[in-house]
């Protein structure tokens, strides 16, 4: 795996080249690969974190379980079990792509996120150790009380996350 190299690739996911992870987020950035996971406890109750206030995008902003870019040499799945394993110390968790999207956000200091965006769900009831230089905090909260956080201040979550969130697929 080559570190701080992702992977380009059209809007079909075809690789198409490689470039330094900052570069492919400033200005307009450039369309590359990315996951998102999502894991549920027992009582369907998702797990959030809140970004920690040194990330270059959505800083203190509440967030899906983790999310990553895919890194040269690597494959979603694998990419989404690092991700977890990094900023919450999560291992050993059984997986499941449920959609795959595109999206553009341009944010206000010059950055952006353009992923091809593999959404993984899961089922988790352990442990928690969160990275403290990726993950402020973290919650478990029900469908219906993240529906209505996210109604009453959308503000005060990812941008990305008010997208993935739309996705019926990741509640089953």
């Amino acid at each position: 795996m080559v570190i701080n190299q992702v992977i380009l690739v059209d809007e079909n996911d075809k690789e198409i080249g490689q470039i330094d992870k900052t570069e492919a987020h400033v200005g307009n950035g450039q369309r590359h690969r990315a996951v998102s996971v999502l894991l549920l406890n027992d009582n369907k109750e998702l797990l959030l974190q809140k970004r920690s206030n040194t990330k270059i995008v959505e800083p203190d902003k509440w967030a899906n379980t983790c999310c990553g870019n895919i890194m040269v040499g690597e494959t979603y799945e694998e990419c989404a079990k690092r991700r977890l394993k990094e900023e919450l110390g999560i291992t050993n968790v059984e997986l499941m792509p449920v959609k795959k999207f595109e999206y553009h956000i341009n944010f206000d200091n010059g950055y952006s996120e353009w992923e091809i965006d593999q959404v993984f769900t899961g089922n988790y009831n352990g442990k928690i150790t969160p990275n403290k230089n990726e993950v402020s905090d973290y919650k478990y909260i029900s469908k219906g009380n993240l529906l209505s956080q996210i109604k009453n201040n959308p503000a005060q979550f990812a941008k990305w996350f008010l997208l993935i969130i739309k996705q019926e697929e990741i509640w089953k």
